[in-house]
């Protein structure tokens, strides 16, 4: 059972992708599915916060099959802002088609990526 504070707060969609975004106390989760390039990074930095500020975010990209730099330089913004702010930033994906273009451009440290949810709260010392 989902309880209203953990409920999708927002959905949008595009041609072949979606965000979904929801909040529990500090942590936003965005979700998101489909193909991400060129043209969807610009509507992509229009739906993530701008100051994101002390909070703890997670972009879960399980769903995604494919990822250019320019949505990674989005997400990038995005996990900096977080951490000058004092936040915390995650990336939830086993799929190569995010992880790899991360671990090449040596970005794990600003944008750290766990298989699944729980593994991420948990490198944050939750349960």
């Amino acid at each position: 059972m989902t309880t209203d504070a953990a409920r999708p707060r927002q959905r949008y969609s595009g041609d072949g992708w979606s965000l979904d975004s929801s909040e529990d106390g500090d942590l936003s989760v965005y979700t998101l599915r489909g193909e991400f390039d060129f043209a969807v990074s610009a509507k992509l930095a229009d739906l993530v916060p701008a100051d994101p500020g002390a909070a703890r975010i997670v972009v879960d990209m399980a769903g995604v099959e494919y990822c250019d730099s320019s949505c990674l330089q989005v997400l990038l913004r995005l996990a900096r802002q977080s951490h000058r702010a004092g936040g915390r930033f995650a990336v939830v994906s086993a799929a190569p088609v995010v992880t790899r273009p991360i671990e090449l451009l040596g970005l794990g440290d600003v944008m750290p990526v766990y298989p699944t949810l729980e593994a991420a709260r948990s490198s944050w010392g939750e349960a």
